[in-house]
């Protein structure tokens, strides 16, 4: 059985390394649990394991007296969706009815939209945003038991319920909502993960977000941890990866751990009398790009500007790994100014500043894909 996960957001055969972060949640959960509640964000690259850090905290705080972690993964839409998401799976954590919290909520004199299948047709609260999820929120703590109970909400993919309102509009409605319920003596934590550029995002609109929602940024592993992922969970199924590989997969993944699972996947696949050597690790590595081309890259790619896929082609094809804003200007093969090309290219992810006026492609799989398929070749765009 293959022990490795070609796809995100799910928990890996054998979960390694995050002490630190794991640390640092269950310091801010004691702060909480003594009436100090505290909140965080934790945020990288898609791949680095922010999702399977929530599921591991949730794992470890699940069967504490009095402790009650309800994981609420967000889905792409309006903020106003973020009601009916809160208590359909406070709900189904709490093992009580949803339409026992609706009619809680309704008591309260304003109405929230229900979630599919109960009721379509009600009206946005007339109350503000704020007010409405921190009455919700107060209605849910309400029905847990114990003398001092802790409630921990996990939002996953917070930039999912921002994407059309801005970061200002969210975390100022989830900062007003939880500080009136902290000073309530209500021990609510929140915790959630965004993308790589969510905190500059929240930085550049809202100061007194970021003094409320601690910011931790979730780092690639090391190199111990990411052999310890490959070598102990595929070393059960008997099968034995040779340190040249596990050097060759760190150094391309750059510890990304979704980049590891994909490659290990394949190697896996292709062991040879119960081991991978390099040649089965070349053998696997284009099935392993062709995975992440068809879920990721592809589409990256195709949504790309001609004078974007230039300079993607300049930083393919060169053995350097930082571009000044100056290497990249001087490029012949551009015909326009790149300072916007850059920005654009920055917001899409596929390049990331390194410092002022430093880029580099988002990371080394992505470069190893674009030198393999050369797909700026085949469309003219760099001959």
């Amino acid at each position: 059985m293959n022990p490795f996960r070609k796809r995100t957001g799910i928990f890996p055969s054998y979960f390694t390394g995050r002490e630190n972060e794991l640390s640092e949640l269950r310091d801010i959960y004691e702060s909480t649990r003594q009436g100090a509640a505290e909140h965080i964000i934790v945020y990288g690259p898609k791949g680095i394991g922010k999702t399977c850090l929530l599921l591991k905290f949730q794992d470890e705080i699940k069967n504490i007296k009095e402790v009650y972690p309800v994981r609420i993964p967000l889905v792409e839409g309006n903020f106003d969706d973020i009601y009916s998401l809160i208590v359909d799976k406070c709900a189904d954590a709490l093992h009580i009815k949803v339409s026992h919290f609706w009619d809680k909520i309704e008591s309260l004199g304003f109405n929230i939209p229900m979630v599919a299948g109960l009721n379509v047709s009600r009206n946005i609260p007339t109350t503000s945003p704020s007010v409405a999820i921190e009455k919700i929120l107060k209605t849910i703590y309400e029905e847990l038991n114990g003398e001092n109970p802790v409630l921990i909400l996990l939002f996953d993919d917070l930039q999912r319920i921002i994407s059309d309102t801005g970061p200002s509009k969210v975390l100022s409605i989830l900062q007003s909502a939880l500080v009136e319920l902290n000073l309530k003596r209500m021990n609510i934590m929140f915790v959630a993960t965004g993308s790589h550029d969510i905190f500059s995002q929240i930085q550049d609109h809202v100061d007194s977000a970021v003094r409320l929602f601690e910011p931790y940024e979730l780092k690639p592993l090391t190199f111990n941890e990411l052999r310890d992922a490959v070598v102990i969970p595929a070393k059960k199924e008997g099968v034995i990866f040779d340190e040249d590989v596990i050097e060759i997969i760190f150094e391309i993944s750059e510890g990304i751990p979704y980049y590891m699972q994909v490659i290990a996947y394949k190697c896996f696949d292709e062991a040879v009398g119960s081991k991978v050597g390099v040649k089965e690790f070349e053998k696997a590595f284009p099935q392993s790009l062709n995975i992440l081309a068809q879920r990721e890259f592809k589409g990256m790619y195709e949504k790309s500007t001609t004078e974007e896929r230039k300079i993607l082609a300049l930083m393919a094809e060169s053995d350097k790994e930082v571009f000044s804003y100056a290497d990249i200007k001087s490029d012949s093969n551009l015909k326009s100014e790149p300072s916007n090309l850059l920005k654009r290219m920055l917001e899409k992810n596929l390049i990331v500043k390194k410092e002022r006026g430093k880029y580099k492609l988002r990371d080394r799989v992505f470069k190893e894909y674009l030198r393999k398929t050369k797909l700026y070749k085949e469309n003219g765009t760099f001959l």
